[in-house]
């Protein structure tokens, strides 16, 4: 206990006074989306500057304890917070500043606050399909939203990174300065340091014609068939995510349609998905991309148990619609299966541009263990077991943002491109401080 206080004295002596939570802040800051999730840090730190956050990372090594960092606590293994750890809680970072079409963007900012400011300004931004996500996060990841054919994943975006390496040293990453560091933060995951602020090119696509059109479980393998045929000849503009889910009616085979191109062609396209079958469902309208991302976000609230996987496909063909109706057909009520199409600037991306390898056409699909009460056992093996029907008709690795810390094909997931990645982990954090979602 004496060696625990004198690490704790250390660290909070090269901080402000406050930095370091205590009682109910502290209690609140150790606490994530995922209330599953259950952990003890040594201490959390919320600093206010990259400076601050510099001090603190060279305080817990002088002391030896171990580092984790939270941005916006979206992670839903909660690697963001390590038992007897010192968190570095980012949430005190979080401005978003819009010069021209740039934002700069703290390291604890949410995709909603980003776009909402965005949108102030009638631009949009290469985010994901939750507005909850941290900015962040979702970039060291890949990044896959509604907008993917049109402006590629959300590391296509990246500008530049801040970033706190693991000596203590402060770096603004880009294409020019420190081009082996900007390369593996965009989609090696937090491997490489605190990333405090990112610059993130900004769109002019203010509005986009959206909203969700379902249809009955018994047309399943009809509609599932007619999208891949939407998808072998998509426009970039036009992106269409399904997916399964319960309701009170039934269950339902839902697809949410965005177009971004001019309102003009919106019901062309709209139209394309309404065919696919007899929609029991049809909501889409002119609406912000702000307030898409914003209500799928409440979709998947803070506070509930959940329990995540996630595999990469390569097409809709007659394996993966046996794998995928199988899953839905044995899937428990609040569970839900959402999958990502990537298409259009994304795959126009050499594999080895970025850490991202999927650079294809391809699906990403999301298995959503919910459980707002109980003990959640029956939607984690729901979870695995629907991993293992999808290995069959999937390719190596996975999107590691969703995947447990203990799955195999986490190390899968970079291709040819691990090699690169580790010997930049060698690099710039050779006594392996910083463990992003898939360690190196």
């Amino acid at each position: 206990m004496a060696t625990e206080v004198a690490a704790r004295t250390h660290i909070a002596a090269q901080l402000p006074p406050g930095r370091v939570l205590t009682g109910v802040d502290h209690d609140r800051a150790r606490r994530v989306w995922n209330a599953a999730v259950e952990k003890t840090p040594e201490l959390i730190v919320r600093p206010e500057t990259t400076e601050e956050v510099a001090r603190a990372v060279l305080a817990a090594r002088e002391v030896g304890v171990p580092i984790t960092v939270r941005g916006a606590g979206h992670d839903w293994a909660g690697r963001a917070i390590g038992d007897g750890a010192m968190v570095i809680d980012l949430s005190a970072m979080r401005a978003v500043e819009i010069e021209g079409t740039v934002a700069t963007v703290g390291g604890g900012a949410t995709a909603d606050e980003l776009l909402g400011v965005a949108a102030e300004h009638g631009l949009s931004a290469a985010m994901g399909a939750v507005g909850s996500v941290g900015v962040v996060g979702l970039l060291l990841g890949g990044g896959y939203g509604s907008l993917i054919g049109a402006l590629g994943l959300s590391i296509d975006s990246l500008l530049s990174a801040q970033v706190v390496l693991a000596d203590g040293s402060i770096t603004v990453t880009d294409l020019r300065n420190e081009p082996e560091l900007f390369w593996a933060l965009r989609g090696g995951g937090g491997n490489f340091g605190v990333v405090t602020q990112v610059a993130v090119q900004l769109h002019p696509i203010p509005d986009v014609t959206a909203g969700t059109v379902a249809f009955g479980w018994a047309q399943a393998e009809q509609v599932l068939r007619g999208l891949q045929n939407l998808y072998d000849t998509i426009d970039d503009e036009f992106d269409v995510m399904f997916g399964a889910m319960h309701t009170p009616a039934g269950t339902v085979l839902f697809t949410s349609p965005v177009w971004a191109g001019s309102a003009d062609a919106a019901d062309h396209q709209i139209d394309r998905v309404r065919a696919l079958g007899d929609p029991v469902l049809d909501d889409v309208a002119r609406r912000s991309y702000a307030q898409i991302v914003r209500v799928l976000g409440e979709s998947f609230p803070a506070g509930g148990n959940y329990r995540l996987g996630a595999r990469v496909v390569a097409r809709i063909d007659d394996a993966f619609i046996e794998a995928f109706t199988a899953s839905v057909d044995a899937m428990p009520p609040n569970c839900a299966l959402n999958v990502h199409v990537a298409h259009g600037v994304a795959t126009r991306v050499a594999p080895d541009a970025t850490a991202h390898i999927y650079r294809q056409p391809h699906l990403v699909v999301e298995i959503l263990g919910i459980s707002a009460d109980g003990d959640g056992v029956a939607e984690t093996e729901w979870v695995l077991d629907t991993e293992r029907r999808l290995d069959a008709v999937s390719l190596p690795g996975g999107w590691t943002n969703l995947m447990a810390p203990d799955d195999p094909r986490n190390h899968q997931a970079h291709g040819p491109n691990r090699a690169r990645l580790a010997a930049a982990k060698e690099r710039y954090d050779p006594a392996r401080v910083f463990n992003g979602v898939a360690p190196l």
